[in-house]
């Protein structure tokens, strides 16, 4: 349905600036000198194509021709100008013929309007006078708001972005860049209606070459925005030891040197899947990135499977590294396989959402960022593993007494703050010591083990599962009364005793015994939580033939 609005619209747009562009030159005619207008329209794809990417927008010198031309013109030859000017652009220098002919469309309508606002309001052609400025302003703010509010509706029915997220400060920005170009436009229609078209051409040449520096100052200053980010991927090798605050950094970096529409990191799990860990693009791209890729499947999977890096130049028609998904949403892209000595442990992916978006030097960066990318993640997977050993007992892989009181004093803790229940269960594996005695310590440890495991399956992510000490475990159940927490407790009761426990030495049958307790309700500390969870594991249950849930009561 969004596809079809989005034709119709297409569709509406190229037919409705088109019309209006030929019933103008028709209607109005053509003041135009045939050799100052070539001239124009090749300054105007020179300064385009010396303009500078800034966030979502390029910025150019090029509306300082377009000005320019308007005052010299008038509105129906400079919109010509113009058109001509994105047509040629966008279709043969960033190969995309749809978008020609829309932006060709969107350029009519907004120019010839504002063109004819400027003239409604009074707003005259030729030799400039100060009392005009105030209509070339008019002029300037009516074309970008006219422009804004087709883009808009462009982007509304391409289901991409809404209004109040498109109008950015990159937006604002390239508003502030035109009224700067405005005193500069003047100067130079006035210099051709003054002295004729060899003078304006003189002038015109410092035009080109300012624009020339300031992307070679911009060049240079994004080569020292890499050496930048190399140095404070050093940093972060040094400083992050989270997982996921690594992988957040390695994407900001990424951001600062390299103008990205999406970034996507993808690790190897155990099993050699490719495992999506951190994206960041629009909501609605979020989609063309798959949870796991599997080896040599889709534009992710090819490209570590292979183990090299590669730049697709145009997603849509790349038939080899072809991603449906992916294409749907993107046009370019950068893919560096992330290495740890010759192992491959994943990919960093950048998209954007033009075609040829990418260069040799983005490429470079990029594969110097994968490297430093590699070290930081590698000590973050590894600290990780040291963690969790430390809190971890070896046995039944729950959580050690260590853990267990450092985590329940943080519950008691974030309780009291957030005026929630925290409930403690203690769990007592009945008659434990007929099994050891009976079978030895190896089949008790097997029984542990599964124990372990049931008690695990039956609660919930965030509920913390510790071994306390022996045959007895402990559950912390944030958010839950005694009364709630006794239910699972029940559950968890029922998941040992009902299924035997298969061993070497044949089946064992189980049973465990559980007090439950809450704070605030039914204790005032975390050292009298399990105080009273436990007596109610041994007053409510032990003495009362076991296999069997209670409640602490005051």
């Amino acid at each position: 349905m969004l596809k079809k609005k989005e034709v119709i619209f297409d569709s509406l747009l190229i037919t409705t600036g088109f019309s209006l562009l030929i019933f103008s030159c028709i209607r109005y005619g053509l003041r135009i000198d045939i050799k100052l207008f070539s001239l124009l329209l090749v300054v105007m794809l020179i300064l385009d194509n010396l303009g500078i990417k800034y966030t979502d927008i390029k910025l150019s010198i090029s509306p300082v021709i377009t000005i320019a031309s308007f005052l010299i013109y008038g509105t129906v030859s400079s919109t010509l100008l113009a058109v001509l000017s994105i047509m040629i652009e966008t279709i043969f220098f960033r190969k995309k013929i749809k978008n020609g002919f829309l932006n060709g469309a969107m350029f009519s309508i907004t120019y010839i309007a504002a063109g004819h606002i400027y003239e409604l309001l009074g707003g005259k052609f030729g030799q400039f006078s100060l009392n005009q400025l105030k209509y070339i302003i008019i002029y300037v703010l009516a074309s970008f708001v006219i422009n804004y509010f087709i883009l808009y509706y462009a982007l509304k029915f391409q289901g991409k972005v809404l209004f109040k997220k498109y109008w950015t400060e990159s937006s604002i920005l390239e508003l502030v860049s035109y009224f700067v170009m405005i005193p500069f436009a003047i100067f130079f229609a006035n210099v051709y209606l003054k002295y004729g078209t060899y003078i304006f051409i003189y002038h015109v040449i410092p035009l080109i070459l300012l624009a020339y520096f300031i992307k070679a100052f911009r060049d240079l200053y994004k080569a020292n925005q890499r050496l930048n980010a190399l140095y404070e991927m050093v940093k972060i090798i040094n400083s992050k030891l989270d997982l996921d605050k690594t992988l957040e950094a390695i994407v900001y970096e990424t951001e600062k040197v390299v103008t990205v529409s999406g970034i996507a990191i993808y690790l190897k799990d155990e099993n050699g899947f490719l495992v999506n860990e951190k994206i960041k693009c629009s909501d609605e791209a979020k989609s063309a990135f798959k949870d796991v890729y599997m080896n040599n499947e889709g534009l992710i999977g090819k490209a570590v499977y292979e183990g090299k890096s590669v730049i697709i130049d145009n997603l849509k028609r790349d038939k080899y590294y072809f991603d449906r998904n992916i294409s749907d949403y993107f046009d370019s892209a950068i893919v560096v396989p992330i290495k740890n000595t010759d192992k491959i442990i994943g990919c960093l992916s950048v998209f954007q959402n033009e075609v040829n978006a990418f260069d040799g030097e983005s490429l470079k960066i990029m594969e110097a960022l994968s490297e430093q990318s590699s070290i930081a993640i590698m000590n973050a997977k590894r600290y990780f593993e040291i963690s969790k050993k430390s809190i971890t007992d070896p046995l039944t892989k729950t959580y050690n007494r260590r853990f267990f009181d450092q985590i329940l004093h943080n519950s008691i803790t974030k309780s009291a703050e957030d005026k929630m229940p925290v409930s403690l269960i203690m769990l007592d594996v009945d008659k434990f010591k007929n099994i050891n005695d009976t079978y030895g310590h190896v089949i008790g440890d097997i029984v542990l083990c599964e124990i372990a495991s049931r008690i695990k399956s039956c609660v919930r992510n965030n509920d913390i599962v510790a071994r306390y000490g022996g045959e007895e475990f402990s559950v912390i159940l944030p958010n839950l009364t005694a009364e709630q927490a006794c239910v699972i407790a029940e559950r968890i009761r029922y998941e040992v005793s009902s299924k035997p426990i298969k061993t070497d030495v044949g089946d064992i049958t189980i049973t465990v015994s559980a007090g439950v307790a809450d704070y605030p309700n039914k204790a005032e500390s975390a050292e009298k939580l399990i105080s009273h969870a436990d007596r109610a594991l041994y007053a409510g249950c032990k003495t009362k033939g076991r296999d069997r849930v209670a409640v602490y009561e005051i």
